[in-house]
């Protein structure tokens, strides 16, 4: 990750539940991702279809056929981070750049802005919300 100053508490388990998710994805765990990160009733709106997932066997399906397509680890880096914690709730927001190569051999490359947010449940965080995105050009006038 990005941001290198010390955090404390609840900002520190948010990076490292972050940075082992982005270990799990570079590896293509599905197993780790869904039973260490994710609510068993997260609601995840993503960039690819189907577009919204609801509960982790939905998110699974998306994340087996995701992972299919790619050859190798997946590339996976987040920049500008940023984390909000109130209470048992909290939300970090970032920009991914994520690059792989596809069973074709071609190279893909993506940004994708994403919010995920967490609630803290009998001491763990988990996500119950992601939130990705791409940026939309608009035609020009003229």
């Amino acid at each position: 990750m990005v941001d290198t100053y010390p955090a404390h508490g609840d900002e520190a388990a948010l990076r490292a539940l972050t940075d082992a998710w982005l270990q799990a994805v570079r590896q293509k765990r599905i197993g780790t991702l869904l039973e260490d990160h994710y609510d068993p009733d997260v609601v995840v709106f993503d960039v690819m279809p189907p577009t919204v997932h609801r509960g982790v066997s939905e998110y699974r399906k998306l994340l087996e056929g995701w992972f299919a397509m790619t050859d190798g680890p997946i590339g996976f880096e987040m920049t500008q981070w940023h984390v909000t914690v109130s209470g048992e709730l909290a939300f970090t927001h970032s920009v991914n750049h994520v690059k792989n190569t596809g069973k074709d051999g071609q190279t893909h490359n993506a940004t994708v802005r994403a919010t995920v947010c967490y609630r803290k449940t009998n001491g763990h965080w988990r996500v119950v919300h992601e939130h990705a995105s791409v940026p939309m050009e608009l035609p020009t006038s003229g």
